[in-house]
């Protein structure tokens, strides 16, 4: 429930100075906020929390909520601080206003840093709200607040048995200031963090009241659907549309620089229209482009690169070394495919827009949209919507530069809705990448490990993004900086960090240690994908941890054990995975067992998995995690969250590959690039570790162990290594020969 309009126009007058107001005293807002007050009854306390006249609790939510359950996570925080119910916490996704540019300059949602935000951040804000309560009831009933308790939404003075409701001193707390150092809950008094399991967003997507970009509907609405060209930047040389203009309900059918826009009253009028409607294409920017051709020159560069981790003398230690192990690990290009097709509704005036979108990046749908109409970012005001997943793709913009630029167009409000093809073969997508790995064992431990990886620069598909987060900079000079930097770590002068994350900053302790890294640029466009960089290294990493275990003669999990430090995080989860997962168990037979570890997202994660082959087909049967992501805010969405991270990393483990032909990519649908199906589905047992320390990442770190457990797995079954993904055709390839 939205605290509405009047609590976003409070925000919108107060402006960047209300950012301050959650720590420390602002009296520029002072003024405001009684105000504001007055006028409602409702106290703003600051840019997150507002107490309403009722004495629910309005919370605003600058993070996209994309299934995750951080809507659910932010109002724990909230109920914790403010003692109500979590039922009584009211959450909106907030507008993108300036102050809400929390994350390195941006209103934006990835990296599995929300709630790790958000632990400090809402509960000083819902603390300060307290506070201001408390002395409120304090001022009133002329006692010290020290005397006085929360509970339930109310104020209480014990020894006068007097009590009021949070709504009923809303406007009295207005003029109090803002407390510089509110208190904050210990751990031991927690009475929701840890123990809620409820999600407030449950009943609404049950009974189909629940709000997404796609259910958008203003006034005056009409709805567009893109034809885009068989190759990426493709534009449409002819265009013979006079049949599709001739259909009902169509308003227009225009080329433009995203393709060609069909307008119509009703979407599926448009789509309808479209089918008639005839291009001819030129060349886009991927034209030549072949991944096979591009996976086979990977795979044989041996060009230096850049080294981001250089440790004692790694190359001498591998050649003294008395057994040597060598391999290299491949991955494809992957797409995302969220559940809701991307959309956006955008209303244009002048130079001016108002955007409703399901996004990760407001800020940069921001910048989106004013480039297409012509306008400033901050004259963009965007509604962020929930979403239907994301994984990164909703964290760029391309979409909402489309919406923009037809709804300027057409001169009408317009909702546009991508087609799951174009979705699928117009993608920002996960690179593909080729690590060849070298090691060295003397005595049966590891002495020597030369990583060196070569992949797509996320980094230099990034201009859109640095563009801004740039903000106040002249656009030339602004192009000047993108431009240095993008060719900074073109060249290796820069690093891409995160091209060898989760190799460079392995916990394993090895003395001879170097790590490098080789771009390679194609005009395809890749992006965050779901454990960005963590999603392959791994994969390489632990698959050849895995392969010198097996070298030494050493058991996998106390060859890993040996190389962590003792009573580390890392090797507490690696013992509890293999208690849990009962690695010394016998196994029934033609079943195989793997593990793997990983550290990504400051959280630790070590699953097993159990396979078996059906057929040819491998088959996952089961797979134990244990995680440690700090103090676990509401241990059922920690358990949904991995348990959706290893789904989702198991169907690109085993099945999924975006492959291009002459920069046409092939994979157009679900058929074609499957998720794992219900009935394929392992069973998946998650433990969390119990921690003092502050939350850290959940919604991406059981991804990248899922893949090397389930290879090591098949390893252990068949004695055949397989070092590409996806795992199911390097099987078939091999003829299933085990």
């Amino acid at each position: 429930m939205s605290a509405g309009p009047s609590r976003r126009a409070f925000l919108a007058g107060v402006g960047s100075t209300l950012a301050l107001a959650v720590t420390v005293g602002c009296g520029g807002a002072t003024e405001t906020r009684i105000e504001h007050a007055a006028a409602t009854g409702e106290l703003a306390a600051n840019m997150y929390i507002t107490v309403l006249a009722d004495g629910r609790i309005g919370l605003a939510v600058n993070k996209a909520e994309l299934g995750q359950g951080v809507t659910t996570g932010f109002a724990t925080l909230a109920a914790e601080e403010l003692a109500v119910p979590i039922d009584r916490v009211d959450v909106h996704l907030a507008d993108s206003l300036a102050e809400y540019r929390t994350s390195f300059g941006m209103h934006q949602t990835g990296g599995s840093t929300s709630i790790a935000e958000a632990f400090g951040a809402i509960r000083r804000a819902a603390a300060t709200a307290r506070e201001m309560l408390v002395g409120a009831a304090a001022d009133l009933w002329h006692v010290p607040a020290r005397e006085c308790t929360v509970a339930d939404g109310r104020v209480h003075h014990l020894a006068s048995r007097r009590e009021l409701g949070y709504g009923e001193l809303a406007r009295s707390a207005a003029h109090r200031s803002i407390p510089d150092h509110p208190y904050l809950k210990p751990r031991s008094e927690f009475t929701a963090i840890g123990k809620t399991d409820l999600r407030i967003d449950a009943r609404a997507k049950v009974d189909g009241s629940a709000r997404f970009g796609i259910d958008v509907a203003i006034p005056g609405l009409v709805h567009a659907y893109v034809i885009h060209g068989p190759q990426l930047g493709a534009r449409a040389r002819e265009l013979h549309a006079n049949a599709a203009r001739s259909r009902p309900g169509v308003i227009d059918v225009f080329a433009f620089a995203g393709g060609v826009a069909v307008v119509a009253d009703k979407y599926w009028q448009a789509l309808a229209a479209a089918k008639v409607v005839e291009v001819e294409w030129t060349r886009g920017d991927t034209a030549g482009l072949d991944t096979e051709a591009l996976r086979i020159a990977m795979r044989a560069d041996r060009s230096d690169g850049a080294t981001t981790r250089d440790d004692g003398h790694a190359e001498r230690a591998l050649a003294d070394a008395a057994v040597k192990v060598a391999a290299t690990y491949e991955a494809p290009y992957l797409a995302h495919a969220a559940l809701e097709p991307l959309n956006c509704t955008v209303r244009v005036d002048g130079a001016r827009a108002e955007v409703w979108i399901s996004t990760q990046a407001p800020t940069l749908v921001q910048a989106f949209v004013a480039d297409a109409i012509g306008g400033d970012r901050d004259d963009v005001l965007v509604h962020t919507l929930p979403s239907g997943g994301g994984f990164g793709r909703r964290g760029v913009a391309d979409y909402a530069y489309e919406a923009a630029a037809i709804a300027k167009h057409v001169g009408r409000p317009v909702k546009m809705i991508w087609s799951r093809e174009s979705d699928m073969t117009h993608g920002f997508y996960r690179p593909p990448f080729a690590t060849t790995m070298q090691g060295g064992l003397a005595g049966g431990k590891l002495t020597a490990l030369v990583a060196h990886g070569v992949s797509q620069s996320i980094i230099l598909s990034s201009g859109g993004v640095l563009e801004a987060v740039l903000p106040g900079i002249p656009h030339a000079l602004k192009q000047v900086v993108i431009d240095s930097l993008i060719a900074m770590v073109g060249t290796n002068s820069v690093p891409d960090v995160f091209a060898t994350e989760g190799i460079t900053d392995t916990p394993y302790a090895v003395p001879n240690l170097r790590v490098g890294y080789t771009p390679v640029r194609t005009q395809l466009p890749v992006g965050s994908w779901r454990s960005v960089g963590h999603s392959f290294n791994a994969f390489a990493i632990e698959s050849f941890i895995d392969e010198l275990a097996h070298a030494a003669g050493a058991d996998p999990i106390a060859f890993r054990r040996a190389l962590l430090e003792p009573g580390s995080r890392q090797a507490r989860v690696l013992d509890a995975v293999a208690e849990l997962g009962g690695w010394s168990a016998p196994l029934p037979p033609g079943r195989g067992r793997g593990v793997a570890r990983h550290h990504s997202f400051d959280t630790e994660a070590a699953e097993i998995a159990e396979v078996e082959l059906v057929g040819q087909r491998i088959k996952v049967r089961k797979v134990t995690c244990v995680i440690d992501c700090g103090i676990a805010i509401n241990p059922s969405i920690v358990r949904a969250q991995v348990e959706g991270a290893i789904i989702f990393g198991l169907s690109a483990a085993l099945d999924q590959e975006i492959a291009v032909k002459d920069g046409v990519v092939q994979q157009t649908n679900y058929d074609s690039f499957p998720p794992l199906r219900m009935f394929e589905a392992p069973e998946i047992a998650v433990h969390i570790l119990d921690s003092d320390r502050p939350p850290t990442g959940v919604g991406e770190p059981g991804l990248p162990p899922i893949a090397p457990a389930v290879a090591n797995a098949l390893f252990a079954l068949t004695r055949v290594r397989l070092r590409r993904m996806p795992l199911q055709r390097a099987w078939n390839e091999r003829g299933g020969a085990a």
